[in-house]
């Protein structure tokens, strides 16, 4: 059948490995598209690799041997929108190390899961009333039915919201929501952890009836923290903490000590601004974990899991706010509610008032400026060495094709960004795809079957 003849949708990839076919080189450009993770704006590289040194160096690759005269190289974006197969490796290094610091592997003793840990939720307050899903599926905001503001808007929304309605996290009333606040609170949340992870120690000290000096001599408090936007466009902090004994000393300190301590640090916490003063919301939830029984692995590849999914969904607020024009682009692509966050962040980061606050540099992040993954040192491994592991295990296994001590040295210069055509990068998201089923397939095994340390 030719390739006219079948779906519109087809035929541009169709024609794409047919190209490469025609060439002989469909295999080479398989292997490529492997090499790469199908990457969705791959790092077009030409040149030449060189094995061996001095007089004894040879070219072991040209790239005008490789489809289209080029090498291609993984972007190694984090962000889901501008390429998931690369997010999709951070995100994986960032559930191995929060599953490390639950309960060990990657450098940590198995025994940390026996250590007291908590979950930590840290939310926003409202800012306004916005459509939601409720457990049961209850009705959006129950009220009175001819309840109005005084913009003469609803006050109540009976509706029971699907999962993937396009009305979630927008306002009742645009005009009674305090966008300003909002985006204040985004901008304060980095500073407003920075003063819980002060008053944390304190106030656990205070629990179990030590002196600060005396807890900090036996007791160091260490932390992972995932940042998550809402719906409604604000963001709340999952933050797992684990209480470790220094150099072997003994002190009571349970999870319900820390549970307690962390729910004081949490409702302590202020940090003011311009306009007002930054707090932590009414629903800040600390959960005690217990991961030293059976079931704790299973159950520590689940929070790992939960803590790191991925929130970023949009695809409009990947980069930075460059000057207005760029941001009327911007606001005529988003929903009115993001819309307006972001209008409000670039309008207050005008104002000189706001200047320690940064809003116009970090407005695509609706004001948050912050990390979406951090860790106190000891929590755990680290992003670099993962990475670095994965280095040292593709040195191992070229070693071992090339021999021990073979020098290898790359003289490659990018060219470009990108696949060749439409055709290409329609085939690399269906094998991305592909590759994303296998890998949740992975980690659903991993969380019903149990893990290997």
């Amino acid at each position: 059948m030719a390739i006219e003849d079948c779906d519109p949708e087809d035929q541009p990839w169709m024609r794409a490995l047919k190209r490469h076919m025609d060439r002989g080189q469909l295999d080479a450009f398989g292997a490529q598209g492997e090499a790469c993770g199908w990457c969705a704006q791959p790092i077009r590289l030409q040149g030449v690799v060189v094995e061996g040194h001095g007089s004894s160096k040879r070219v072991r690759l040209s790239t005008k041997q490789l489809p289209d005269g080029v090498v291609l190289k993984a972007c190694g974006s984090r962000r889901e929108t501008i390429c998931p197969s690369c997010a999709a490796i951070y995100r994986g290094d960032a559930r191995h190390l929060v599953r490390a610091g639950l309960v060990g592997g990657k450098g940590m003793p198995d025994d940390v899961a026996t250590r007291p840990m908590v979950l930590l939720t840290l939310t926003a307050p409202s800012f306004g009333a916005v459509h939601n899903t409720r457990a049961g599926k209850a009705p959006c905001n129950p009220g009175p039915p001819k309840g109005r503001c005084r913009h003469g808007r609803p006050t109540a929304c009976f509706t029971r919201h699907g999962d993937h309605d396009e009305v979630l996290g927008q306002a009742l009333c645009s005009d009674c929501y305090d966008f300003q606040g909002a985006v204040l609170h985004n901008a304060c949340a980095p500073d407003l952890w920075r003063r819980t992870s002060v008053y944390l120690p304190r106030t656990l000290a205070r629990v179990i009836g030590v002196t600060q000096t005396e807890l900090a001599a036996r007791v160091k408090l260490s932390f992972v923290k995932v940042a998550e936007f809402q719906r409604r466009g604000v963001v709340h902090l999952h933050v797992l903490v684990r209480a470790d004994l220094v150099d072997g000393a003994a002190l009571a300190v349970s999870s319900d000590d820390l549970t307690l301590a962390a729910m004081m640090a949490a409702r302590r916490v202020r940090v003011t601004h311009p306009l007002g003063t930054a707090r932590w919301g009414t629903q800040t939830d600390v959960r005690p974990l217990d991961l030293g029984g059976v079931g704790g692995k299973k159950l520590a590849t689940y929070v790992a899991k939960y803590v790191t999914k991925s929130t970023d969904t949009t695809g409009i607020l990947d980069r930075k706010i460059r000057d207005e024009d760029d941001l009327a682009v911007r606001l005529e692509r988003l929903d009115p509610h993001t819309a307006a966050m972001l209008a409000a962040a670039w309008r207050l980061g005008g104002d000189p008032a706001n200047a320690g606050l940064h809003l116009r540099r970090h407005a695509h992040g609706l004001g948050y400026g912050g990390h979406r993954v951090s860790k106190s040192a000891t929590w755990s491994t680290s992003f670099s060495a993962l990475a670095r592991a994965r280095l040292e295990w593709r040195e191992a296994r070229r070693a071992e094709r090339l021999g021990e001590g073979t020098t290898i040295e790359s003289r490659l210069h990018p060219v470009g960004v990108g696949w060749a055509n439409r055709g290409e990068a329609l085939w690399a998201h269906y094998r991305r795809k592909s590759r994303d089923e296998e890998r949740q397939e992975g980690w659903f095994i991993a969380s019903t079957e149990g893990w290997a340390a």
